[in-house]
């Protein structure tokens, strides 16, 4: 799983490549799309409408994925007018690590399904868990550093996030470091 995460850190990270994941939110519109194509994402679509009733998970997973994807690119905009010296950047940093790499595994999942859906409202049962938990966190500590209060040690609760991604902080930690 390093891998992944160089990956994500020299294509996203290091140059600051801000960019918005989700082309359709399936909120306003019947269509959730992922329609990002490079080395990493592919071209995917659902129609949640349709989908709703073998995945009902499934509306839930777009108004995430949707707000998500805003906090992704509000860091990566942020991030320039950050000092290297404050710590708040590097989390940020990790947590949009974390935020892209959840996001590969809904496009999986987008990618993957097939004629008979329903039994894919548990996968995206489990990435609603995650996804939310990351974007309570993200947005905790966004919102934190722009009114002036750091919340570091809320990062420590996502534990259960990197496990399910199958990464650790270690390895972000890693890959991240010769930024700063």
């Amino acid at each position: 799983m390093s891998h992944l995460i160089r990956t994500i850190v020299q294509n996203y990270i290091a140059n600051s490549n801000c960019f918005s994941i989700v082309a359709k939110d399936g909120i306003t519109t019947d269509q959730f799309a992922i329609h990002k194509s490079d080395l990493m994402f592919v071209k995917a679509s659902l129609n949640v409408r349709k989908m709703q009733s073998q995945i009902p998970a499934i509306f839930r997973s777009v108004s995430i994925a949707k707000n998500l994807d805003y906090y992704q690119n509000k860091i990566c905009h942020e991030i320039p007018s950050i000092p290297d010296t404050e710590q708040v950047k590097l989390i940020l940093q990790k947590l949009r690590v974390i935020i892209i790499t959840l996001f590969l595994r809904l496009n999986k999942l987008m990618v993957e399904i097939k004629s008979d859906n329903s039994m894919y409202n548990n996968y995206f049962l489990e990435w609603n868990r995650h996804s939310e938990e990351a974007l309570i966190i993200t947005s905790t500590i966004l919102v934190g550093y722009q009114k002036g209060r750091t919340e570091t040690k809320i990062l420590d609760t996502i534990k259960k996030t990197l496990d399910y991604l199958g990464i650790s902080m270690y390895i972000i930690d890693d890959e991240i470091s010769y930024l700063y």
